[in-house]
């Protein structure tokens, strides 16, 4: 396929910056290994990428990019330079689907995320953001039951907006029920068929 064909692949070293804001949008970033952060202009950590995500498809159409995207693990990525759309655009029709389908995707997992974040519940919130990450690697293919997690739990507080203490009493609610077992910065589901909560 032409798309592929005109991407190139992208080894970045973990706290590396994918790109940082005020720098100009120039591609779309498909992370293929690793997970990454975003972060907004207070360096406020906004949320994370997971393998099979798409990169930037948020801000694909604004002149210089609004957040700041870094590796929190060493990181692959297929990048797809703005200046091939014409081109592609041109040579396949499906072109056009293609960006529809990156845009759509990316509006729905934001907005499963954001209902993730507006359950007032800290345990189930914690419950909820588990199973969405379990159900969006079962969409792109990716092993659904064991998710790699390289933050601390001061950033996925953050990210979750609930306090590190509810985060850990959450942790460990999951742990007592047998639905979870965290090794290291891995959390290994054990109870997908009646979610995580």
């Amino acid at each position: 396929m032409f798309i592929k064909d005109l991407a190139r692949k992208k080894y970045i070293a973990k706290n590396t910056y994918i790109y940082e804001i005020g720098t100009p949008v120039t591609a779309l970033y498909a992370l293929r290994r690793g997970v990454a952060k975003i972060y907004d202009s207070q360096k406020v950590l906004q949320g994370i990428f997971f393998p099979g995500q798409v990169i930037g498809a948020d801000e694909l159409f604004t002149e210089l990019h609004q957040y700041s995207v870094q590796a929190a693990t060493e990181v692959e990525v297929c990048e797809l330079q703005n200046t091939h759309f014409y081109h592609l655009s041109q040579i396949t029709s499906d072109f056009t689907h293609f960006i529809i389908g990156i845009l759509s995707r990316s509006a729905r997992e934001k907005q499963q995320f954001i209902s993730v974040l507006v359950n007032s519940d800290g345990l189930q919130k914690v419950s909820d953001f588990i199973q969405l990450m379990v159900t969006i690697n079962k969409e792109y293919g990716f092993e659904r039951n064991i998710l790699e997690l390289p933050l601390n739990k001061k950033e996925l507080a953050q990210v979750l907006g609930i306090s590190q203490s509810t985060l850990s009493r959450a942790f460990d609610t999951l742990k007592v029920q047998h639905k979870i077992v965290i090794n290291k910065k891995e959390i290994i589901v054990l109870d997908e068929a009646n979610g995580a909560g």
